[in-house]
């Protein structure tokens, strides 16, 4: 694994990045809020990092490339509370300056951080014959509290999923 530099460095050099990479790096690791625990480090494997840091390496990474979009799946699967914490926040800072779409799995999550919500039924039964269509999206609020179809509120309330 290349150090957490390079690491960072790499998508904005492979397409023509002109500025200072050494700025862009330390930039997009401070808005991934990681700076500070890597700064004196840069030179080593992003291997000798955390999960929850590594996941905000990944973020870094992105953010280098000065996105319009960030896409996120499951981004905090396998983290521990504390860092899940940690990304939340990150997420909720970014979305201030980037469309943030994350695909997850945790409700809870799903209601603490979207302004949005699209649910997908993605399993085939004998009921149901197609396989990966939106069922509904909303406000995350309504999706949450007023779910218009019986198959999002079995979903969001646990019945089911």
């Amino acid at each position: 694994m290349p150090n957490w530099y390079d690491n960072i460095a790499f998508g904005a050099r492979i397409n023509g990045y002109q500025g200072n990479l050494d700025e862009l790096v330390e930039q997009s690791l401070r808005q991934a809020a990681l700076w500070d625990e890597v700064k004196d480090s840069l030179k080593k494997s992003g291997l000798a990092l955390s999960g929850g840091q590594q996941q905000r390496l990944c973020i870094a990474r992105a953010i280098a490339l000065q996105p319009e979009v960030i896409l996120m799946d499951e981004p905090c699967s396998a983290l521990d509370p504390i860092s899940t914490l940690r990304i939340e926040e990150l997420i909720l800072e970014l979305k201030q300056q980037y469309t943030v779409i994350i695909v997850t799995h945790n409700m809870q999550q799903a209601s603490r951080i979207s302004d949005y919500t699209a649910f997908f039924n993605v399993a085939t039964t004998d009921k149901l014959s197609h396989s990966g269509y939106l069922v509904e999206f909303d406000r995350t609020k309504i999706i949450f509290n007023h779910p218009r179809h019986d198959l999002t509120r079995d979903y969001v309330s646990g019945r089911f999923g």
